[in-house]
């Protein structure tokens, strides 16, 4: 909740004192990150408090959607060429054995590429499984590079399991969204349903460049050939993005909401929208499921798809969240299924339930917000939130206010990204200073406690644009602190 003490930051990686490389001792060459001293930190926090293991942000293809292109001026990312073998050596003692080990996937500053276009990918994943030989690892890949043997070896270092970025199954809509004319990918795809190599599929739906035909065939392609889940993103875009690229996001959404309805009814497969709707407003953490993975321990306990769950081991749960996470943690479950009765199934270690469900809140943070208002003694409270995150924060407003406190929830429009952009780790300090001023202009700077969403902002406390949080401390007589 406070200002990162210095003590709390891992000790930086010294670029300078790495080499690149190969087994055999050729010639080395110094790895060029000296230059930008804070990337080590960066490299150490992502696999560190995210499990994550950036290999590198070179790609082998060029996606029209990629946010890579439509950044503002000034925004901290870092590209970088594939890590040194030396370098991922030393990295991979400090990921955590208890948690999956992802590898292709981005949650720091760090813009991550195509994992297999790291010159070194085999042996580092051989690493991997050699250093934990338990741990689940995830790789997400747009499965170009992943050929027949290449799938087989992901077989051998089992468990693993594989996120395909498949946006396209028709060559034109390929060609269009990626620049990619090969059958490559869609070979990959057939090759780890008939190995049995467990992968997730995914589709970043354009349907204002493809048409919504090359969607609904895209999808069916991944259900037809093995994928145990596909999800559906909303493609997002900034005020940067090319006009052709943009569309009204509000009608693209819920029309991508009717279309996964649709579609996830006629399947056994389950197909979930990304951003996750809010549900209804009755109950808007009701803990319905989305979808069973078929085989699943949840499957073969005949849970199915529309079931609500309302308790876990006697547990009343009031949250999708808290319900899957129950499930997961515990080896065997008994659930209370409304209508149904009770229902319970075992599973092995490691193993997920395959129960499918849409995230909503997560109840830590609820206990998080509630308690910061109440250590603070605020009487009354402002909540900045992002627009997707406003809704669920007014369906918690009553436990907020428990202590006596009023509490007032704003949602924070993104201005310097813009266009579409309606997330939490995409507001700067300006967004919400900007947003901040509104409130104060309109109502008076009447509030005691000002509280900001964690996510916005990194380990020191800066934003996308490098500006900490606590500059927001001027523009209010009220204390501010954020909520991680």
């Amino acid at each position: 909740m406070n200002r990162p003490r210095q003590r709390d930051q891992p000790m930086p990686l010294r670029a300078d004192s790495y080499l690149a490389s190969d087994e055999e001792g050729a010639t080395a060459r110094p790895f060029e990150w000296r230059k930008c001293p804070v990337l080590g930190v960066v490299l150490m926090q992502s696999v560190r408090y995210e499990n994550i293991l950036p290999l590198t942000s070179t790609c082998n293809l060029r996606c029209l959607f990629c946010s890579n292109a439509q950044n503002p001026p000034g925004v901290e990312v870092f590209s970088v060429p594939p890590l040194p073998l030396p370098l991922v050596r030393r990295l991979i003692p400090f990921l955590n054995p208890r948690r999956k080990i992802i590898i292709g996937e981005a949650a720091s500053r760090i813009s991550e590429g195509e994992p297999l276009t790291h010159p070194e990918f085999w042996k580092i994943v051989e690493l991997v499984r050699k250093y934990y030989p338990y741990t689940p690892v995830q790789i997400t890949t747009n499965g170009k590079l992943l050929n027949r043997v290449g799938v087989e070896r992901l077989s051998e270092l089992q468990p693993v399991v594989v996120n395909l970025s498949l946006n396209s199954a028709t060559p034109s809509g390929r060609r269009i969204l990626m620049g990619d004319d090969s059958g490559s990918v869609l070979a990959a795809a057939s090759w780890m349903a008939e190995l049995g190599m467990p992968y997730h599929g995914s589709i970043v739906a354009c349907p204002h460049l493809v048409g919504w035909g090359d969607i609904r065939r895209s999808w069916r392609f991944l259900r037809d050939n093995g994928a145990r889940t596909v999800r559906i993103f909303l493609p997002g875009f900034t005020r940067y993005a090319p006009r052709f690229l943009r569309f009204p996001p509000q009608e693209m959404y819920r029309r991508l909401q009717e279309f996964v309805e649709e579609e996830a009814a006629l399947s056994a497969t389950p197909l979930i929208l990304e951003p996750a709707p809010v549900g209804g407003d009755a109950e808007p953490f009701r803990a319905e499921v989305e979808g069973v993975i078929p085989g699943s321990p949840a499957a073969a306990a005949g849970i199915r798809r529309g079931d609500v769950i309302k308790r876990v081991r006697g547990k009343d749960v009031r949250s999708r969240v808290e319900a899957y996470r129950l499930l997961e943690r515990l080896r065997c479950p008994v659930l209370d299924i409304e209508g149904r009765g009770r229902v319970s199934f075992r599973k092995g270690r490691g193993e997920a339930p395959g129960v499918v469900m849409n995230y909503d809140i997560d109840r830590d943070l609820v206990k998080r917000l509630a308690g910061a208002i109440a250590n603070n003694r605020a009487g009354n409270a402002l909540l900045l939130a992002s627009v997707w995150g406003r809704p669920r924060l007014e369906s918690i407003l009553p436990e907020l206010c428990r202590s006596g406190a009023q509490v007032q929830i704003r949602a924070v429009p993104s201005v310097i990204f813009g266009g579409s952009i309606a997330s939490a780790g995409l507001l700067t300090l300006s967004d919400f200073r900007r947003a901040l001023n509104r409130v104060v202009e309109e109502e008076g700077d009447v509030f005691d406690l000002v509280l900001l969403p964690g996510i916005a902002f990194d380990r020191w406390g800066r934003d996308l644009l490098g500006r900490p949080w606590w500059e927001l401390r001027r523009c209010t007589r009220g204390k501010v602190d954020i909520v991680t």
